[in-house]
């Protein structure tokens, strides 16, 4: 129907309820073609002359939504405000489905500006008609309601719904990726890794291009390091460069190199490792801390592979950046010992005193007082 048909027959209608339902099915049809400013126009139109209720209330409701759509966050908060408040179960023509549709909506406007609960309180009020609803806004729901309850620090709660969105989709739909994701994260979050592991593979699995490949490769290698599989870790460590260095992305490499030389280190293979942080530290580390770390592994490796006077020339310039940082144990333990293979008495006793200071738990110390 064109424009001028439509306001043609609408001069015809006879009484209210013909303009109302004419209205209401020409702003539907704009509304299908995604003509949302048009549509809002003749919702509005109807809405005037509409007199029941919870007829109000969806076509408030409609507008609402064709305002989110326009990217009008306060018109259609007023609006979906509106519809939800003159939405009456108890009264005729009350229609769960939009009602329902409403509190989707208004949970996503409050997530989008932060308010996690008012965000879950809509959700929950939506699921309640969640038989009503179309398949995309189910799954969408659940995964909503994960998030909401992900940002509360409720895991065990976003795991449960984001299992009810994965059921709702089909096994190749684009949208469990970002599902897996979540899973993932939140059994993370909980140190669950071996299920954290499953579910970031699955995210890789389904999508080998995700918007979020780095992120996916880090957490699945830091599993593997939680889990003590360095082969694994390194693996994948390993994959997150080759990926950069196809793509371009070469910047900001210092820390991948670091986990590489951790893993190598771990392995065994201190030449490799000793190798991975030299090539890191040919690149610019973020501050003395991150610098120090690395540096800490050309002692460690040098002590591992017999060149003491190395180790200790190495460990004294890391000691001048930093002396606390990631890993420093296996560090001031190797200076110590370092400095017991060259005979340095006065240095051995100097760092035998600060390991039994920083770290007075470790075993290693009495392996040191047995030295002394």
């Amino acid at each position: 129907m064109t424009a001028r048909e439509f306001n043609k027959r609408l001069a015809q209608a006879n009484s209210r309820e013909d303009k109302i339902s004419l209205l209401d099915s020409r702003a539907e049809e704009l509304f299908d073609k995604q003509r949302y400013r048009e549509a809002s126009k003749h919702y509005l139109a109807a809405l005037k002359l509409e007199r029941r209720q919870n007829v109000r209330a969806y076509f408030s409701g409609q507008l609402g939504i064709c305002y989110y759509n326009l990217g009008n966050d306060a018109e259609a908060r007023k609006y979906l405000l509106k519809s939800a408040n003159l939405f009456d179960p108890e009264k005729p023509d009350f229609m769960a489905d939009m009602y329902g549709f409403v509190q989707f909506h208004l949970g996503s406007l409050y997530e989008y500006k932060g308010d996690v609960l008012k965000s879950l309180k809509a959700r929950k009020l939506c699921e309640q008609y969640i038989d009503s609803q179309e398949k995309d806004t189910r799954w969408m729901l659940y995964s909503g309601i994960s998030r909401n309850y992900e940002v509360l620090g409720r895991p065990n709660e976003a795991i449960e719904y984001s299992q009810k969105a994965i059921q709702v989709l089909s096994n190749d739909d684009p949208g469990l990726a970002y599902l897996y994701e979540s899973m993932g994260n939140n059994y993370l979050s909980m140190k669950q890794y071996s299920d954290a592991l499953q579910y970031f593979s699955k995210v890789l699995e389904l999508d080998p291009d995700f918007e979020r490949q780095d992120e996916i490769y880090l957490k699945v290698a830091n599993c593997y390091h939680n889990l003590t599989n360095d082969r694994m870790a390194l693996e994948t460590y390993r994959r997150m460069l080759e990926l950069k260095e196809i793509t371009g992305k070469k910047q900001n490499l210092t820390w991948l190199y670091t986990r590489i030389a951790e893993c190598y280190f771990r392995l065994e293979q201190h030449e490799k490792s000793l190798q991975a942080a030299l090539e890191a530290l040919r690149r610019r580390a973020k501050n003395h801390l991150e610098k120090a770390e690395l540096r800490s592994y050309l002692t460690t490796n040098q002590y591992e592979l017999g060149r003491y006077r190395d180790a200790v020339v190495e460990g004294e310039k890391t000691v001048k950046l930093a002396k606390d940082f990631r890993n420093n144990n296996e560090f001031f333990f190797r200076m110590a010992l370092s400095y017991h293979k060259l005979g340095d008495r006065k240095n051995f006793a100097k760092y035998r005193k600060l390991c039994r200071k920083m770290f007075p738990e470790d075993n290693w110390n009495k392996y040191l007082d047995k030295l002394g």
